[in-house]
């Protein structure tokens, strides 16, 4: 028979034994839970993660869409249309007997077709900016708010910066100039459009205003489905890694900032 002092040992040992065990239990059931706390959390991130690619890879399709349709309208509308207007002047000239009036059909012909070729240079010029190329960025830039001024619309370009941007980085900002003064052309009525390009720390700042009609961009950024213009602008600024930032009301223009770091 065991002696009170042996019952009082025992009973301590196996009282510290089961709180070792459920100490010990319990770290474990921690430490699966945590695990499968963070387990849960990285599957949240990474579902996250595909979805900004997947809305991404969207906004690009969109996009892309969206140019097409532009060109297969200013092909069919423009040039369909004047090409038509050409071929019946072409045709009438058979049935004329009149030198003068043949002369007069003709010079109409080829005026369309001189309008014609002039269309379809802007065209071109629309998908592929030759003239950074020929010209270089800033000078290209310049030269679209020069045809923005020819149009009847006041522009100003300031450009200060001098660092070398690569072939992604420029095309990407022409695209973005291009489209956020066609979309104030063609949405905002602007009477001055004004575009500043300037280095800072490392990062380089484009800023495109207009002063026209403007429009309600927090609930144009929340809609369900955004504006081409928007979409494209955003899935650009994405790709080149930048920083964009809209600031836009009914009846006070708008603004558009970003900032793409200089690699």
């Amino acid at each position: 028979m065991e002696n009170p002092g042996e019952l009082e040992f025992s009973q301590l040992l196996f009282g510290g034994l089961a709180f070792v065990f459920v100490l010990a239990l319990s770290l474990i059931i921690f430490f699966l839970l945590y695990q499968r706390k963070l387990h849960k959390q990285a599957q949240i991130i990474q579902d996250q993660e595909l979805q900004y690619q997947k809305d991404l890879t969207g906004l690009v399709v969109n996009s892309q869409e969206n140019e097409r349709e532009r060109i297969s309208r200013d092909l069919h509308d423009e040039i369909g249309g004047a090409l038509s207007a050409a071929k019946l002047y072409i045709n009438q000239i058979q049935y004329e007997t009149s030198a003068e009036e043949m002369m007069q059909l003709a010079s109409n012909a080829n005026g369309i077709l001189e309008n014609t070729v002039q269309e379809i240079r802007q065209i071109a010029q629309n998908l592929s900016p030759l003239s950074i190329e020929e010209f270089g960025f800033q000078q290209a830039v310049r030269m679209l708010l020069t045809r923005i001024e020819a149009g009847g619309v006041n522009a100003e370009c300031e450009i200060n910066f001098d660092a070398k941007l690569n072939r992604q980085t420029e095309l990407g900002l022409y695209r973005i100039v291009q489209e956020a003064t066609g979309n104030a052309l063609k949405h905002a009525n602007p009477e001055l459009i004004e575009v500043t390009l300037n280095q800072n720390q490392g990062f380089l700042i484009l800023t495109i205003s207009d002063d026209g009609c403007g429009f309600d961009y927090q609930e144009a950024d929340n809609a369900p489905k955004q504006s081409m213009g928007l979409s494209g602008i955003k899935a650009r600024i994405s790709s080149l890694n930048g920083k964009l930032n809209i600031s836009s009301s009914p009846g006070s223009g708008t603004r558009i900032e970003l900032m793409v770091p200089i690699v």
